[in-house]
C-alpha cells in the first residue's frame, strides 16, 4: 500500500511543480527597497498599534516586519479579528510556514522571498478588513477579493464541505503567492532569488494543488484501486486530509522542511534525468508517509511546533 500511495504523490508532484506564475497586467508600479538601510518595526510590549488594529498595513509595511512580527500579527488577526468571520483556526498552515522561515533564517526583510510572503499576509489582511466592513481597499492585491469571498462563504455556511472549502482557500492563497512573485520580480534593489528558493516555491504548489484537485485525485485513486487494493483509497484520503489540513501547522511545517531539503538537490530542468528526478520525489513522498504514519500511531517527530489549539475542522471533517 505504501508504494501505491507514494506513486500517487509522485504523480501529483510532477504535475504541480512545473507551473509558473503569469505576469499580471494591472499590478502596482515597482517597489523600491533600500537594502543598505533595512528597518524593522519594533512594536514593543504592545504590538497592537497602527495598521495592525485597522487591518490596513501596506505591502511595504508588512515587508518591513520581521517574520516573527508577521507571525504575531497573524495570531493577532486570528484571535481578535477572524472570530467574527468564523475563521480563527483557518491559518495555522501559514503559521507553520513562518515557523519554518524562522528555523532556517530565510525570508529576511528586503529579500525576494520576503516580498512574496508579505503579499500573502497583505491579501489575507485586506480580505478580512473588507469582510468586516473596515475598508474596501484591496491595495492592488488580487488576493484581497479572493479572501473576502472566502470569508463571505464561511459566514454564509457555504464552505461546510471539505472540497469546496479547500478550493476556496487554496485559490485565494495561490493568487496571493502569484501576485507576490510578480511584485518581487519587479522590485528594485532586491537580489534575484536563488535556484533553491525558486524550486522551494514550486514545491509548495503541491500543497495548494492537492487542495484544489482533491475530488479529482481521490476519484482517480478510487477508480484505480477500489477492486484491487481497496485500502489504498482510504489511506490516500487520510493522507491527503492530513497534508492539507489548514488548521494544523505540523503538516505545512514539515512540507516546507522537506521541500527545502529536496530543493537543495534540484531536479533536472526539462526532465532530461527522470531517474534522478524520481529518486528525489520518492524521497519526499517516503518522508511524508513516515511522518503521517507516526502521527496516526500517536508517535511524535520533530516537524516544527504546531499550535496547541488545533480546532478540528468541525463541519469540514469528512
Amino acid at each position: 500500500m505504501k508504494p501505491l500511495v507514494i506513486l500517487w504523490f509522485l504523480t501529483l508532484a510532477v504535475w504541480a511543480v512545473p507551473h509558473t506564475a503569469l505576469r499580471g497586467q494591472q499590478d502596482p508600479e515597482s517597489i523600491t527597497f533600500n537594502v543598505s538601510s533595512v528597518s524593522q518595526y519594533d512594536y514593543g510590549a504592545n504590538p497592537i498599534e497602527g495598521c495592525w488594529d485597522a487591518l490596513n498595513c501596506t505591502l511595504m509595511q508588512i515587508e518591513a516586519m520581521s517574520i516573527s512580527s508577521r507571525l504575531e500579527y497573524l495570531k493577532y488577526m486570528s484571535t481578535w479579528r477572524l472570530d467574527a468571520l468564523q475563521s480563527t483556526n483557518q491559518f495555522h498552515a501559514l503559521e507553520g510556514v513562518m515557523s519554518f522561515f524562522m528555523r532556517k533564517d530565510i525570508a529576511g526583510t528586503g529579500t525576494w522571498l520576503s516580498i512574496v510572503h508579505a503579499a500573502t499576509i497583505e491579501g489575507l489582511q485586506r480580505g478580512a478588513a473588507m469582510s468586516l466592513g473596515l475598508s474596501d481597499n484591496t491595495g492592488g492585491n488580487p488576493a484581497s477579493v479572493k479572501w473576502a469571498d472566502y470569508f463571505h462563504l464561511r459566514m454564509s455556511g457555504r464552505l461546510t464541505e471539505r472540497v469546496t472549502h479547500d478550493i476556496a482557500w487554496a485559490t485565494a492563497e495561490q493568487t496571493a503567492v502569484d501576485y507576490g512573485i510578480r511584485r518581487a520580480d519587479s522590485a528594485i534593489n532586491v537580489e534575484k532569488p536563488s535556484s533553491r528558493i525558486l524550486r522551494w516555491i514550486q514545491f509548495t504548489r503541491i500543497y495548494r494543488t492537492s487542495m484544489q484537485y482533491r475530488r479529482t485525485i481521490l476519484w482517480l485513486v478510487r477508480m484505480a484501486f477500489t477492486f484491487t487494493s481497496p485500502s489504498v483509497p482510504m489511506a490516500t484520503e487520510a493522507f491527503l486530509d492530513w497534508l492539507t489540513d489548514v488548521t494544523d501547522a505540523s503538516s505545512t511545517g514539515f512540507l516546507a522542511d522537506v521541500a527545502w531539503t529536496i530543493s537543495a538537490l534540484g531536479l533536472s530542468q526539462n526532465g532530461e534525468d527522470p531517474i534522478a528526478d524520481s529518486e528525489a520525489l520518492m524521497k519526499i513522498a517516503t518522508e511524508f508517509w513516515e511522518v503521517f504514519q507516526l502521527r496516526n500511531n500517536g508517535g511524535e517527530r520533530n516537524v516544527g511546533k504546531a499550535s496547541d489549539d488545533r480546532h478540528s475542522f468541525a463541519p469540514l471533517v469528512l
